[in-house]
């Protein structure tokens, strides 16, 4: 199993709220990811290129993976209000995954982060995030660049 489908199956595992995983949020979970590991250590935990779509920070990517991978299951539901969505699951084991110590902290902060997040409130913090509200839409981010940016920002706003 490559890294970024260990990484969807440790969030499909771990998140509590099982049948908010669809692929939206799905996406932007493996972004946050991503834009924490960058600003906390300087890289990203996938090599996806994100591209700030119509639709926020997404990529085609995450749900290849998940297609692409055994153990990972894509099911057609319904929304309270009767829209589709496509809920992602998976079944293994989290210790199977050979994920380093360092990577589960910073899923799990994602995690933690989103968890009581209702859909809208959950898109409206990814959209609050420094890379979406700096760049211009259908651009790419390059999410260590923009992280070491936004840190030293951040230093010299304390600074002041």
């Amino acid at each position: 199993m490559k890294k970024l489908q260990r990484i969807i199956a440790f969030l499909c595992l771990e998140y509590p709220h099982k049948s908010e995983i669809t692929k939206a949020r799905l996406t932007k979970m493996v972004y946050l990811a991503d834009w924490f590991s960058a600003l906390l250590d300087g890289k990203q935990l996938t090599d996806i290129e994100w591209v700030f779509n119509h639709y926020g920070p997404y990529v085609d990517d995450v749900v290849d993976a998940a297609h692409s991978a055994l153990g990972f299951k894509i099911e057609h539901q319904s929304t309270m209000y009767g829209t589709s969505k496509y809920v992602i699951s998976y079944k293994g084991n989290v210790e199977e995954l050979g994920l380093k110590e360092r990577e589960k902290e910073i899923l799990t902060a994602v995690i933690k982060k989103t968890k009581s997040m209702y859909f809208n409130e959950f898109v409206d913090y990814v959209y609050s995030t420094y890379p979406v509200k700096t760049k211009e839409r259908y651009s790419t981010f390059n999410l260590v660049r923009l992280a070491e940016k936004y840190n030293m920002e951040s230093a010299n706003k304390a600074r002041q």
